[in-house]
């Protein structure tokens, strides 16, 4: 049994110890509708500017008014749409004429096609991460399909894991995890040879592609390494809808498409034409432009938090284990029953309710990294350096108040 550092024992679904108030996934999907909660009333008495999106999810939908007459029925899509959607997606995400790309509804349902293309039943998939883990999604496609699942940290663990790996399916590598934690494209490079090596195929999991893009400059997906397929999310740090784009080898694609109609996991019609608007009007300049606060907001969070805030790609971060680690501290406390998770998700509610701030403890779906994470994009210039390091040092210290009561924590969260 794994255990984080203060000796909880680690769920393997989702990468995190469960706790008192957050017992289970049920409990977050209730903590994302106290979230929403929250915003509606807030914006409600104080206006829509009233809240800062820190997630860097935009979740938008760019139609334009002459697009809703092809949206009026089944038949009036068809009559004029085609595959535009899947042609740009191919073009940013590196491709050629050798690739093709579908649509999902979300990277998590895109998992679930992909493992079903690539056959995982009795199977096993590798993944591969820099640091902290890999989105809950790909190991819970990998069961429900019925392979198994292992994971490593850094090319030289990957190198002995596949050294002794028996009838592998796949080799999955995150170039930027949920923890915003960055594998470099030297060592994704690196990775996809000796995967290929054996013969292996290759998926990079690039939801954070465009993010990753503009803070380290490194190429698309499909220029990026030699692999088979890979995955773009369209809502993170891009304008567009809840959706995700898979490209990659024709024949693969092909195979991602069936299981994706057959299993109702392909974007509706609407998300394809909201997902085709975003991609062209993509732009890497806003981003860049707004990254460049992540480096001076570091200095000043490492003010509250020390060494342990990090940069986190166009933003920054602390881990769930080591903001419960500087509460403990704080309060002059040895132990808690209070989880990671708990932790991160109290102070991050703290930041909402008392500020304005959304971050993805707030409104995370079940199975969001246990990270006290603030993106820089879109909202970052909008509340400047000391809103920043108002909240977040508002939201540390109700948590370090409260760190040794459970239900003082699950007052933070879900109100009085």
């Amino acid at each position: 049994m794994t255990t984080d550092r203060f000796g909880n024992a680690i769920d393997p679904r989702a990468g995190y110890a469960w706790g008192q108030v957050l017992r289970d996934h049920d409990d977050e999907a209730r903590r994302m509708l106290a979230g929403r909660a929250l915003i509606r009333e807030r914006v409600a008495r104080a206006g829509d500017g009233s809240v800062y999106n820190m997630t860097g999810l935009i979740r938008a939908f760019p139609l334009r008014p002459g697009d809703l007459a092809g949206l009026t029925s089944q038949l009036a899509y068809y009559a004029r749409w085609s595959n535009e959607a899947e042609v740009l997606a191919v073009k940013h995400m590196g491709g050629d004429g050798r690739h093709d790309a579908v649509l999902c509804n979300r990277v998590s349902s895109s998992m679930i096609a992909v493992m079903m293309a690539f056959d995982v039943r009795g199977r096993h998939v590798l993944s591969l991460v820099g640091g902290g883990r890999s989105h809950p999604s790909i190991g819970k496609a990998v069961t429900l399909c019925g392979g198994t699942f292992a994971e490593v940290t850094g090319v030289e663990a990957l190198r002995a894991a596949l050294d002794v790996a028996r009838d592998l399916a796949l080799v999955v590598v995150t170039p930027m995890t949920p923890q915003k934690v960055h594998l470099d494209a030297a060592d994704v490079r690196a990775a996809t040879r000796l995967a290929k090596a054996l013969g292996a195929p290759v998926f990079l999991d690039d939801a954070h592609m465009a993010s990753r893009m503009a803070f380290y400059d490194e190429p698309a997906s499909l220029a990026l390494a030699d692999a088979d397929l890979a995955v773009w999310s369209l809502d993170k740090h891009v304008e567009g809808p809840r959706a995700a784009a898979v490209a990659g080898e024709r024949g693969l694609v092909e195979r991602v498409r069936a299981r994706a109609f057959e299993y109702g996991l392909e974007a509706p019609f609407g998300h394809s034409v909201a997902a085709l608007r975003a991609m062209e009007a993509f732009d890497l300049r806003a981003v860049r432009e707004t990254a460049r606060m992540a480096r001076p907001l570091l200095d000043r969070l490492r003010a509250v938090f020390g060494a342990r805030a990090y940069l986190a790609g166009p933003g920054v971060a602390v881990s769930g284990e080591d903001l419960l680690e500087w509460a403990l501290e704080r309060a002059g406390l040895a132990r808690t029953q209070v989880v990671p998770n708990e932790a991160a998700s109290a102070a991050s509610f703290v930041m909402l309710r008392e500020h304005g701030l959304v971050t993805i403890p707030t409104i995370g779906m079940p199975g969001a990294a246990a990270t006290f994470r603030l993106m820089v994009y879109p909202d970052g210039p909008r509340l400047g350096f000391d809103g920043y390091v108002r909240a977040a040092r508002d939201g540390a210290e109700a948590l370090a108040a409260s760190v040794g009561d459970p239900d003082g924590i699950r007052r933070l969260i879900f109100g009085a």
